[in-house]
């Protein structure tokens, strides 16, 4: 039993609540444990392990993706890693997961939030938004927007049909879109039209010349 509780009490992962380690040791324990695939995602994987902080700042060491690690492992078989990309496929119908791009850049956040938010600058913050955690909160995410945007607030970018062979439009109606979405005044016309009027009493009047 002795043993044991001194093993706990030892835990650098127990006693993180108990006394922050240093930025040293967080650096140092976090090169001895081996990448993860939370690392890798999180773009803390470079060519030779773990990036140091200089190679992080650094503009000419990217970091690796997720697909480029696991095609470095000898052991993976080949046509495993295929058939797991095309996991998605195999969803029945209706349902979908949220976009890949979105839960990278959530991912992303997570890591760099922990990493300047807690003393030990994220060193055993393992497995942030890990499993299921990350692709619930993707969904979270995705109905929000689509609450937030209502039924027209996509079109808000969107030209309206026959823009091109209609009569010419004002600035302010060339990019309305038909939709509940009003467009905003915009004070750019009247400032047009006055710039223009100011020009035109600003040049000075033609004489009649006498033959």
């Amino acid at each position: 039993m002795g043993d044991k509780s001194e093993q706990i009490d030892g835990d650098p992962y127990l006693g993180v609540a108990q006394q922050a380690p240093t930025a040293q040791e967080s650096t140092k324990t976090k090169l001895q444990r081996p990448l993860s695939l939370y690392d890798v995602v999180a773009g803390k994987a470079g060519p030779n392990g773990f990036l140091t902080e200089e190679e992080a700042q650094s503009q000419n060491i990217l970091s690796l993706a997720p697909e480029e690690v696991l095609l470095r492992k000898t052991t993976i078989p080949a046509e495993y890693i295929l058939d797991s990309y095309d996991a998605v496929g195999k969803l029945p119908n209706g349902v979908r997961l949220p976009d890949s791009e979105m839960l990278k850049a959530m991912h992303a956040y997570a890591s760099d939030f922990y990493n300047n938010a807690t003393p030990d600058e994220g060193a055993y913050d393992f497995r942030s938004l890990d499993e299921t955690a990350l692709i619930a909160m993707g969904i979270l995410l995705e109905e929000a927007v689509r609450g937030a945007l209502g039924e027209n607030g996509d079109m808000v970018f969107v030209e309206p049909e026959g823009l091109d062979q209609g009569p010419g439009e004002s600035k302010m109606t060339r990019y309305q879109v038909q939709g509940k979405v009003k467009p905003k005044t915009r004070l750019e016309d009247a400032s047009d039209q006055e710039s223009v009027q100011d020009d035109d009493e600003e040049l000075p009047a033609k004489r009649r010349r006498h033959r």
